[in-house]
């Protein structure tokens, strides 16, 4: 569904759209011009259909795994694209956290592995708190928690479904970093080399979730102080220097911790869940067509401005599998701009394990930010959603962190 607005919009300027992507039921080949069946995964294959297209200009959109391909493609054909290299850097985990640690970064301790048992046996007499990811995988997928108290069994089923999720078979493990306040999320944009815009807002999770590290939503503008968020941009001015990224959007994850500022994950290109279409109403800059012309080597006209409408995502999810029998909001100070809903009533609906398992987003406005974090802090308050399970245990691949599994 993200990639849905940048397809209209090109569009709607008469531009000839060629969407690959393995999955027949992508919504996205309902609007492109041309849709080709094919893993953006699989690079030459890709670079193949885009030789026979003539094509002009190529985007990864709210993937990381496409925009290793994007690169690729675009490195070959001669288009306009940040170096392979670069987007290589920035999509595995365990190569950009060996940067950072190369440029004088703060960055928590890590280790990176390609085998199972060799994980289990340093990990595990290790005190302290670990975060388990794979390494070259987005949207929170196999990530989990786990400490020497949880024991070695939990920590052989943490690491052989990151190891699952990893597309090369690689899993990153680092130390549990406790922040200050909220996560920094949000899209930036890039010309020639300079940061000319970037949107800090909120990063909110369910804490009690089955998956307590899949964000559900990102709210705009960012609480931090002015001064944090000063220091920030110029941490990611730098960053943006040294990995020699020259180019188009970028989506962030960033930890503040005390003066140090950890650049916890920066995704080379647009970001999901809709945060283009929440900036944009937040800020009036539409990164959308930013990314359309840079892509097309057209001039970028963008500037910085600041938040002046509070807004926020919000991704609804099931903790529980189940019969989806609706969703009710109740009225209170937020307006619902945008409501995306992926099932229908009575179609079986997955656990919320990660953003590929939501069952809809919504663009949310509210009267003020103050009003818009107590909203998104207790979606419970207003919105319930309808799921009769159908689940029966627990299994291997999943651990709910709440006492009671929840449904809101």
């Amino acid at each position: 569904m993200h990639q849905v607005p940048i397809i209209q919009k090109a569009k709607q300027q008469g531009i000839f759209t060629v969407l690959c992507d393995y999955l027949p039921d992508n919504p996205g080949r309902l609007v492109a011009d041309r849709y080709y069946c094919t893993s953006t995964l699989d690079r030459e294959a890709v670079l193949a259909i885009a030789r026979e297209e003539g094509i002009d200009g190529i985007v990864a959109y709210a993937s990381d795994p496409a925009a290793r391909t994007a690169a690729y493609v675009g490195e070959t054909l001669g288009l306009v694209t940040n170096s392979l290299e670069t987007v290589e850097t920035l999509t595995n985990k365990a190569k950009f956290r060996t940067f950072l640690q190369r440029h004088d970064f703060a960055v928590p301790k890590t280790f990176a592995f390609t085998e199972l048992e060799t994980a289990v046996d340093t990990l595990w007499e290790r005190a302290g708190e670990y975060i388990i990811k794979p390494a070259d995988a987005s949207g929170s997928k196999g990530i989990s928690k786990w400490s020497r108290g949880h024991g070695i069994e939990q920590l052989r089923r943490h690491l052989q479904v990151a190891f699952t999720m990893s597309f090369n078979q690689e899993v990153v493990v680092e130390e549990f970093i406790t922040r200050d306040g909220y996560q920094l999320a949000g899209d930036g944009f890039v010309v020639d080399g300079e940061l000319v815009f970037r949107c800090f807002g909120n990063g909110h999770f369910n804490v009690n979730g089955v998956n307590p590290f899949a964000p559900i939503s990102a709210s705009f503008p960012s609480v931090h102080p002015s001064h944090v968020l000063e220091q920030v941009h110029e941490t990611l001015q730098r960053m943006l220097t040294e990995v020699g990224f020259k180019q188009g959007a970028f989506n962030f994850d960033i930890f503040v911790k005390g003066e140090d500022v950890y650049l916890m994950d920066i995704g080379p290109r647009n970001g999901g869940n809709y945060i283009p279409q929440i900036i944009e109403q937040a800020t009036g800059v539409d990164l959308v067509q930013a990314t359309i012309d840079v892509a097309l080597g057209m001039p970028v006209t963008i500037e910085m401005k600041p938040v002046t409408v509070p807004s926020a995502y919000f991704i609804i999810g099931s903790q529980e599998t189940g019969r989806f029998m609706g969703v009710h909001f109740d009225e209170d100070a937020y307006t619902i701009r945008q409501a995306n809903i992926y099932y229908n009533v009575g179609d079986v609906v997955p656990r919320f394990e990660g953003a590929n398992q939501a069952l809809g987003s919504l663009i949310l406005e509210f009267e003020d930010v103050e009003t818009m974090l107590r909203l998104v802090e207790h979606p419970e308050r207003w919105l319930t959603l309808h799921i009769k399970s159908t689940e029966e245990t627990e299994g291997e691949s999943w651990t709910s962190s709440s006492p009671v599994r929840t449904v809101f």
